[in-house]
């Protein structure tokens, strides 16, 4: 028995390909939400000057709020605990940077600590979270 495809069936079914559209659309959207949320929501500064950086990789975030209180990602860390985690990611991740975040109300003191336990691991490759101005 010889199998043939009926004549009037020119048309090819796109459901499948609609389905996984769709679901991409989801996935995406939820991935957003995900890594919008793991940072803790500050006010960042506005910067003349500002560049958006070619590499988001091999950064570990770290953010300071106006009561000097240090996060990673949502979750409270003591500056001790910031230099173990800092000295461990310069170990294991090559070219290993740190983005600080600071709220545009925390006094230099706070951010000055941070910068300080950084360089005190070795980490002097720091970039400051900012927005650009539309000047």
């Amino acid at each position: 028995m010889k199998w043939e495809l009926p004549d009037n069936d020119d048309e090819p079914d796109l459901t499948p390909m609609i389905d996984i559209v769709f679901l991409l659309i989801v996935f995406f959207m939820t991935v957003a939400n995900v890594v919008t949320a793991q940072k803790k929501p500050i006010e960042v500064p506005v910067a003349s000057n500002a560049n958006v950086p070619e590499t988001q990789e091999n950064r570990e975030v770290i953010t300071v709020v106006p009561d000097g209180q240090i996060y990673l990602g949502t979750q409270a860390v003591s500056i001790e605990d910031l230099k173990a985690i800092v000295t461990e990611g310069m170990r294991t991740i090559r070219d290993y940077q740190v983005l600080l975040r600071v709220d545009s109300l925390t006094h230099f003191t706070h951010t000055r600590d941070v910068m300080t336990a950084c360089a005190e691991v070795g980490a002097v490759d720091i970039i400051f979270a900012t927005y650009q101005s539309d000047k």
